[in-house]
């Protein structure tokens, strides 16, 4: 039996392998399920799910937000329909006025997000997630933020239901998302999270290369008889 506790991953293959054998294999069998990456390594292993399962894919983009006078603080997250996620308790003690989050949401995706979407989905929106069985996937989650803000993307677009697969994820993330979703699989779950990278020997970048591959081939497929009914 492998003990988690010490037990890290070698690289995202290896985290796809251990992730899918604590998935209950019909998961990926429901009617109108949709696979949606919310990073570039979650991209990996969603693209990854998406061959084998013969299931479409789509991406989300988001960005961070961070304290005025500490660039290393996200305390919110802003995706690409303008839903926001914030970190109350940040905010409150840095003492960030709401306007600012709202005003940085709006350049972060002037900025950030919409030449993403325009590189990567040469300008293509999400796809419809209308009665959709969306998985949000993830190769890690730590505060919870950015996965926070894709549910409230799903909610607003009208999805079924929400289930999230990651390899890893933080008791705290774990807590705070499991009462907005249907389910969370995740392999490890740490009391005492450190970082994601911490629990991946190889934890490299998604070459822009592959993401731009990943996410044509995802738009030009057809959703292979999984479309909304």
């Amino acid at each position: 039996m492998i003990d988690k506790r010490y037990t890290k991953f070698e690289n995202r293959a290896d985290s796809l392998t251990k992730m899918l054998d604590i998935i209950p294999s019909g998961e990926f069998s429901k009617a109108n399920t949709i696979l949606i990456a919310i990073s570039y390594g979650g991209l990996y292993l969603a693209y990854e799910i998406s061959r084998r399962f013969d299931l479409p894919l789509d991406f989300l983009f988001t960005e961070p937000l961070f304290a005025p006078k500490n660039s290393e603080c996200e305390v919110a997250i802003v995706s690409e329909s303008m839903d926001i996620a914030i970190n109350d308790a940040l905010v409150e003690s840095f003492g960030i006025s709401y306007d600012f989050i709202y005003g940085e949401a709006k350049r972060r995706y002037d900025e950030g997000i919409l030449p993403n979407i325009y590189k990567y989905r040469k300008g293509e929106t999400m796809r419809s997630l209308n009665k959709r069985n969306v998985i949000l996937i993830d190769d890690g989650i730590e505060s919870g933020l950015t996965m926070s803000v894709a549910i409230k993307t799903c909610v607003k677009k009208m999805c079924s239901t929400i289930r999230i697969a990651t390899p890893v994820i933080s008791s705290d993330a774990r807590e705070l998302l499991e009462t907005s979703v249907d389910a969370i699989y995740s392999f490890y779950t740490p009391q005492h999270f450190v970082d994601t990278a911490y629990y991946y020997d190889d934890f490299g970048g998604v070459d822009s290369a592959l993401v731009v591959e990943m996410l044509s081939k995802s738009i030009k497929g057809a959703d292979n008889g999984n479309k909304p009914k």
